[in-house]
């Protein structure tokens, strides 16, 4: 027999031997009660797929865990610090959507300021408008101090730029909304633990420390803790009495004097007391300053070969202090007062030079006027509001009072009638 069909013969004889048991075991097994469990075959995982499957749920964990991170850093982590100082001090923290994380008052002016409102989650327009508002209701800004200082603190120059630009236009702006003819400072600031120690020492705000320290540079007789303790309208004013203008710090409008007696007043004061007439000196000095702890007006003068000076209080016109000595007048401060008597004792002195020329009909006009005040500020009269001209007289003199706004800044001109 062929091999192959004898393999197959013994198959089929192989087959019909194994007898077909599968009905009685199933049978039985129900006889039993028992059941019947179905094996499935499981395949093997590869450590291929395996790696991978730990590759992707390392990387929706980063991603997840990255997501929280960026999450955090916008809505929750300190982008900027904006500081408002008056006599309250106030900070104000912002995220980077320029949303408010807290106002934390550092005085207690700052306190009254604040009260019970929660400025959490709040945009910064709205906390500053509700601030500005309370310091007016609650008489920290009025027009006899008038000034504020805006300090912003940002790890981003080119974004604390922007944002003191913005504060400063909007603060003024609400001023204005107020009836106040307001002085705004403003500053940025970057980390200077010079500046924060002074800071916690005399518990103000950087941006307060850093105006301190200008003013300590113009002028080294004042010491911190004095100014410390000025309003930034004191500060405003000492500095603008002073010989220059600190780089670090922008302004917009003048601070208020209406709280004291004035330039003129206090020298009415001195030659007074020192039995002089106002034709009979040379003025050295006649300005603002802070001495002994107070607000003074320092006057000096030459008179009958003597130099005076005086202290004269700038709230009650209190003489502070005097001293006299012998002392002529320096040569140029003499010829100085020979054109000052040359052009009183003239053909006609300035006043009645300002009349005479009046009384002729030389008068520029309104509208000469206007551009003369543009054409010094750079400015065209379609880029300024708020234009108001009016004719006053001032020191003998017809002018022309030429006030407008342009780019965030209040400019206000004097300009002659006759010559302009």
């Amino acid at each position: 027999m062929h091999e192959e069909k004898l393999n197959e013969a013994i198959r089929t004889a192989v087959d019909h031997a194994v007898p077909d048991v599968l009905p009685s075991v199933l049978a039985d097994c129900r006889n039993q009660k028992g059941n019947v469990i179905v094996m499935k075959e499981y395949r093997r995982t590869s450590r291929n797929r395996i790696r991978m499957l730990a590759a992707t749920a390392a990387c929706l964990a980063l991603l997840l865990g990255g997501g929280a991170l960026w999450g955090y850093q916008v809505n929750y982590r300190v982008d900027s610090t904006i500081s408002l100082d008056v006599n309250p001090s106030i900070e104000i923290t912002l995220n980077q959507k320029e949303k408010v994380l807290a106002v934390t008052p550092l005085n207690a002016e700052g306190q009254t300021v604040v009260g019970n409102m929660d400025f959490r989650g709040s945009s910064l327009d709205l906390t500053v408008n509700a601030l500005i508002g309370s310091m007016v209701r609650n008489g920290y800004l009025n027009e006899l101090s008038n000034s504020i200082l805006v300090s912003v603190d940002s790890d981003d120059a080119a974004h604390g730029a922007q944002l003191q630009e913005k504060l400063s236009r909007e603060v003024s702006t609400l001023l204005e909304a107020q009836s106040l003819s307001g002085s705004v400072l403003s500053q940025s600031l970057t980390a200077e633990p010079d500046l924060q120690s002074m800071a916690d020492t005399y518990g103000i705000t950087s941006g307060k420390a850093k105006l301190i320290t200008a003013l300590a540079e113009q002028n080294p007789l004042y010491t911190t803790e004095e100014l410390a303790a000025l309003s930034i309208n004191e500060l405003n004013l000492l500095m603008e009495a002073g010989e220059a203008q600190p780089e670090t710090i922008t302004t917009q409008g003048s601070a208020s004097d209406k709280a004291y007696i004035g330039e003129e007043r206090a020298l009415e004061i001195a030659l007074k007391h020192a039995g002089a007439q106002a034709n009979e000196i040379l003025v050295e000095k006649n300005r603002l300053d802070y001495e002994d702890g107070a607000m003074v007006y320092e006057v000096e003068f030459y008179y009958q070969e003597h130099e005076f000076e005086y202290d004269i209080d700038a709230l009650s016109g209190e003489i502070r202090h005097v001293d006299k000595e012998r002392e002529k007048a320096p040569k140029e401060k003499q010829n100085q007062a020979s054109q000052k008597d040359g052009a009183q004792n003239g053909s006609s002195s300035q006043k009645d030079s300002n009349a005479s020329v009046q009384a002729s009909g030389q008068d520029i006009g309104r509208e000469k006027a206007v551009e003369i005040a543009l054409s010094h500020a750079g400015l065209s009269q379609s880029n300024v509001r708020d234009l108001d001209v009016e004719k006053d007289k001032k020191k003998g003199s017809i002018v022309y009072e030429v006030d407008f706004e342009a780019n965030g800044y209040e400019y206000d001109y004097d300009i002659d009638a006759a010559t302009g």
